[in-house]
């Protein structure tokens, strides 16, 4: 069904090809059969005037007329949205003009405060601007048509300011990576006895639930592996933890300490470093 849009402005709009679109969508949600013609109309007087028209339907010749002088091409639409609807009346014999159609009718005459009543209902418009969003290639489409929780989004794109700004790509869905294989082998029924206690033990104290809690918390104390502390005894003193020599076997223990620092210093200034460019991208992207 082709509608037919006639611009009376005197000036190019930017907008037909919404309007074909929101007509469309009217004629698939309403019924109608017959396609009014749009007229896009031009009045300086009526544009001054705040309380003026924006708008009416003529059922004689289903003709929908809209000023547009002056206003935003959205509340353009919104009328003809509204104007369709009694379109749509007038095609299923609703539209009752008889009685009276001066001014007030909408308080005074109850059959067309019916017709306004319907035809004032937003849905119409704005499951119709819905329905362009989703469409569209935008954020929030995104996240809805694949279904993405808010924290992998903000990860996704997050990921995608860095590789941006620096060429290179974070996955930090991996920074969960742990807690979501301690996750799913929880699921499984894989997690050993004595860490199923003690996450009962923290679960309960989140609830309140102090007895329970004590009662975990001894039997995660009471379950140790069998033949663990054999075990330890078993286990040879490593010469360089030998305190009773003449101190040159500390050396090896001491340079081990003193690297493991240094690394743990670096990795921290890395992550420092990291969060800083982030935090800072983040604070631009919300300006």
């Amino acid at each position: 069904m082709k509608f037919k849009i006639n611009n009376k402005t005197g000036s190019p709009i930017h907008y037909e090809k919404e309007i074909h679109s929101l007509c469309d969508f009217a004629q698939q949600r309403l019924g109608f059969k017959k396609p009014p013609s749009i007229f896009l109309n031009h009045d300086k007087h009526n544009a001054k005037d705040t309380l003026a028209k924006t708008g009416h339907y003529d059922p004689n010749t289903m003709e929908i007329h809209v000023f547009a002088t002056g206003r935003h091409p959205k509340d353009i639409l919104r009328s003809i949205s509204h104007e369709l609807v009694h379109h749509d009346q007038h095609m299923r014999g609703d539209l009752d003009l008889h009685g009276y159609s001066g001014k007030g009718y909408a308080q005074k005459n109850p059959k067309l405060r019916k017709a306004e009543i319907e035809a004032n209902d937003p849905m119409l418009f704005r499951d119709w601007e819905d329905s362009i969003k989703e469409k569209e290639n935008t954020i929030y489409s995104e996240r809805r048509n694949r279904k993405m929780s808010l924290k992998e989004w903000k990860n996704k794109e997050l990921g995608s300011l860095l590789n941006d700004k620096w060429g290179f790509k974070m996955d930090l869905s991996k920074l969960n990576e742990a807690a979501n294989e301690k996750r799913e082998e929880l699921e499984k029924g894989e997690i050993p006895d004595g860490l199923k206690k003690h996450m009962e033990k923290e679960n309960a104290k989140k609830n309140g639930d102090e007895e329970k809690a004590k009662k975990k918390g001894d039997e995660e104390k009471e379950e140790k592996p069998e033949g663990e502390d054999k075990e330890k005894k078993k286990l040879p003193k490593p010469d360089f933890l030998d305190l009773d020599g003449d101190g040159d076997k500390n050396e090896p223990m001491k340079q081990a300490a003193k690297q493991a620092k240094n690394e743990s210093i670096n990795k921290n200034k890395l992550v420092n470093e990291v969060m800083k460019k982030i935090r800072t991208l983040i604070i631009k992207g919300n300006k």
